[in-house]
């Protein structure tokens, strides 16, 4: 018997604005500038000025504090910088614009040139994004990070554990979440397990091949020694099927998955010499390093004083000759131009904020830039000081690059690689070790610890072959 009932019930829904906030905190400063562009052509309550406010303007210099521009640049450049909360209001402040421009005596070119390639790892969180939510998407999201160029998770799971505070099998469900995102192969551990999810995928299409998904899953190591025929007799099939089989897996797998990456429209792999933008660049000064976010220049964003005036007309009741139709657009152009500025102001705040942060932790590496002095860093470390989330961390950090001092520019992901420092930390200590008494890979672990660094044998071992360097039996003389 059909019927009808009500049910009542509650379910988390993410808010428009803080999903617009984040894909604003997200962009580059390329993607930024077309995003206003965008915004532009389509809100008429938004416009830009193209001169700067105080052109032309007659004001003595020592009168510039009784200036509502140079108000704002005074908020701008106070210690209430680096605060969390935002107090700008471009609505109660009539007058008042978002200014991206600088100094011209401070005006550089801020083009860098640094080898690059496509952003797999933005590509892998779109896909995230779509497959996966609540913890397991935070976690899945950390582990992107630590996918090398060639497409493959390089990661001890057992110190992700301790970071995200997550159980064995949340870590392994993030993990085979990652191993189903496109390009196919990707986040696996290893070649084998390569090779497994990318057979997978193929016969998911009806491209696939049986034998050669046995070989892989049983035979793996026969056939590495080429033993074909071994195979063959323990498979029983005809050794002719086994050799098809084999080259099925050299020509239809490929072992570097993201070698050969390109964004869906692109009709042809991205060129490693691409030029790249810093987004935020850090100068030395006399007193310390100060830290600037490259935003667009002679562009000034702004409420059209027209909508400006008609929409507080409305909020204060006196819009009596103003049809519904008016108020209904009026109210959303506005208060849409009022939530980007916003953004696109805490976005800054935000960039500004996490730079700071990291200034302030790899002070030894910005004085001599020596890796030596890199500390492990890990965007949850940074979110807990800033009270902030770890999420928030990784979008503001995703495909943005920084300007060191010394022009070097990097890309923010450099400074969250913890297997970068440490690894350099262990060719230190063994560097100064007595020779006739070499450390042990446990009396390193035990030498991080102490230093705050809790980490475990194996990975010792990992960061010690990663440099290359002998064991310490072998190192003893």
């Amino acid at each position: 018997m059909l019927r009808q009932d009500l049910v009542v019930s509650q379910q988390q829904k993410i808010a428009p604005k803080i999903i617009m906030a984040n894909a604003i905190l997200q962009l580059s400063g390329v993607e930024l500038q077309q995003n206003i562009e965008q915004e532009l052509e389509e809100n008429p309550a938004l416009e830009q000025e193209d001169e700067e406010p105080c052109s032309g303007c007659e004001l003595a210099p020592f009168l510039c504090k009784d200036c509502q521009y140079g108000k704002q640049r005074e908020q701008d450049a106070s210690p209430n910088d680096d605060e969390k909360t935002l107090d700008f209001d471009p609505l109660n402040e009539p007058e008042l614009t978002f200014d991206f421009q600088s100094d011209p005596e401070d005006d550089i070119d801020p083009m860098g040139f640094l080898k690059s390639d496509i952003d797999l790892k933005e590509h892998l969180r779109i896909q995230l994004g779509y497959l996966a939510s609540g913890k397991i998407s935070d976690i899945a999201d950390y582990l992107i990070n630590y996918i090398d160029e060639s497409g493959y998770l390089r990661v001890d799971l057992l110190e992700v554990t301790m970071e995200m505070d997550a159980t064995d099998e949340e870590i392994l469900e993030a993990v085979a979440v990652i191993q189903t995102l496109d390009p196919p192969g990707v986040g696996a551990m290893d070649l084998k397990q390569c090779m497994r999810i990318q057979l997978r995928y193929l016969a998911e299409d009806g491209c696939g091949n049986p034998i050669a998904e046995k070989i892989v899953n049983q035979y793996w190591e026969e056939m590495r020694c080429r033993k074909h025929l071994r195979i063959a007799r323990r498979l029983k099939v005809d050794p002719i099927e086994v050799e098809e089989a084999v080259h099925f897996i050299h020509h239809a797998l490929n072992p570097y998955p993201a070698a050969g990456f390109r964004i869906p429209w692109e009709t042809k792999a991205a060129d490693n010499k691409s030029t790249v933008r810093p987004d935020v660049i850090i100068h030395r000064t006399p007193i310390g390093f100060e830290i600037e976010v490259v935003t667009n220049k002679h562009v000034s964003l702004t409420i059209n004083p027209y909508y400006r005036q008609m929409f507080h007309e409305m909020r204060n009741g006196k819009a009596k000759s103003y049809t519904a139709e008016d108020k209904k657009h009026v109210t959303e152009y506005v208060e849409r131009a009022d939530l980007f500025i916003r953004n696109i102001y805490q976005r800054r705040r935000t960039l500004k904020l996490i730079t700071k942060h990291i200034v302030e932790q790899e002070i030894g590496f910005f004085e001599t830039g020596s890796n030596l002095f890199l500390r492990p860093l890990t965007r949850v470390r940074v979110a807990t000081s800033l009270g902030l989330h770890e999420s928030t961390i990784s979008r503001a950090t995703a495909n943005k690059y920084v300007m060191l001092p010394n022009g070097e520019v990097l890309s923010f992901d450099f400074f969250f690689a913890i297997s970068h420092s440490l690894a350099d930390t262990v060719a230190q200590m063994i560097a100064n070790e007595d020779p006739g008494h070499p450390l042990s890979d446990q009396e390193l672990a035990e030498l991080l610890t102490q230093q705050g660094f809790p980490v475990a044998r194996r990975t010792v071992v990992k960061y010690r072959e990663a440099r290359k360097l002998l064991s310490s039996r072998q190192r003893k003389r």
